[in-house]
């Protein structure tokens, strides 16, 4: 008798569904019913709003990125992992510090971190808390959804293997500023105890006026500063043994240390993200609803002033790319265009993190 209910219950479901949306290229993308009784953990969602024919159909597209991508044997891409939250996501309203769900949460950086995929995301309506999901990349799983404070843009994300150490870009007193979680605080954390997760680190970044990017390479931080239609600025800030920031004298209007950097370089406009491959540095480049650029330059310690004409390659790819990040021979692409504010803009949206063969970039 129970196996009949609810056998009956899933039929009266699928019925009540095909009536309201008939099965067609959108039906995928319609936000699920939350039952109710579900623990607040289970407030993230973690479905494809796109149907796998409607993501190919966006990838074929662009043939540069065909040639880039993971395929398997029959020509799919191979790798993808579903960005978490585009749908609702579990965070805390500003003004009444109670949990809610957003469903305006945009992404904007992402790194891999252990077994770990690290994506963080901000509200477009400033109601809530920003958010970071840790998700699981063996299992397919979001392990949690982890509450920031207020409402940062965290455009950039970074992870130090040395120190298991995650750096996030943030904002204070009109300068760009940086701060870090212990990898054991992010797999530890519960959004239904915890108001906001806790900061190992805080810094304030004197040379920018905001953080935009983020890399971690050589035991130092890569940050960049973006300004619609201007050259992005990049600025290099090593770390200690132990993994800190290097202090200077703090002005008199911040409770935070300034961190000193030793290297001053500028990049091509409206740069996204930033990483670093053997003795190449990989940027994207996207703004507004046009394709974004891959671009590729080589090393050299004497540069400070990267030009797209001096790109060793560039490669057209879908809009709105945000970070690009590196594991082992891998790429990993972060598209905005699955967020609500964004997706009925674009023709083509995303909603999968997409991995691209890094030897292929370079050939």
């Amino acid at each position: 008798m129970r196996h009949i209910n609810q056998l009956t219950l899933g039929l009266f479901i699928a019925l009540t569904l095909s009536l309201h949306y008939p099965l067609n290229a959108n039906a995928s993308r319609v936000r699920p019913m939350l039952p109710t009784g579900l623990t607040f953990t289970h407030r993230t969602t973690t479905h494809a709003l796109f149907s796998p024919t409607e993501f190919y159909q966006t990838v074929r597209q662009y043939p540069d990125l065909i040639k880039l991508a993971h395929l398997d044997t029959i020509g799919m891409l191979r790798a993808t992992l579903v960005q978490p939250g585009l749908q609702t996501t579990l965070t805390r309203n500003l003004t009444t510090h109670q949990l809610t769900t957003s469903t305006n949460m945009i992404p904007q950086g992402s790194v891999t971190a252990g077994r770990y995929q690290l994506t963080t995301a901000y509200d477009a309506t400033g109601q809530t808390q920003s958010v970071l999901y840790v998700q699981d990349r063996y299992r397919h799983q979001l392990r949690t959804t982890v509450i920031l404070r207020g409402k940062p843009h965290v455009g950039g994300i970074a992870y130090d293997a040395t120190h298991h150490r995650i750096w996030l870009c943030s904002h204070r007193h009109g300068h760009g500023a940086l701060v870090s979680i212990s990898l054991t605080a992010l797999r530890q954390f519960d959004p239904t105890t915890s108001a906001a997760v806790h900061y190992q680190q805080r810094w304030l970044l004197p040379d920018l006026t905001n953080a935009s990017l983020l890399t971690y390479h050589h035991h130092a931080l890569y940050v960049g500063q973006f300004k619609s239609g201007q050259r992005t600025q990049l600025v290099r800030y090593p770390l200690t043994a132990a993994g800190k920031l290097t202090s200077q004298t703090a002005s008199n209007q911040s409770t935070l240390p300034q961190a000193m950097s030793d290297w001053h370089g500028s990049l091509p406009p409206n740069i996204q993200g930033l990483a670093f491959y053997h003795h190449y540095l990989l940027l994207s480049q996207s703004h507004g609803i046009k394709a974004s650029h891959l671009f590729l330059f080589k090393v050299d310690q004497h540069t400070q002033r990267y030009r797209r004409r001096n790109a060793v390659a560039a490669y057209r790819l879908p809009p709105q790319l945000e970070q690009i990040s590196i594991h082992k021979k891998r790429a990993q692409l972060l598209y905005e265009t699955g967020a609500a504010p964004y997706r009925h803009q674009q023709t083509h949206p995303i909603d999968r993190l997409i991995s691209i063969e890094l030897p292929r970039l370079i050939d």
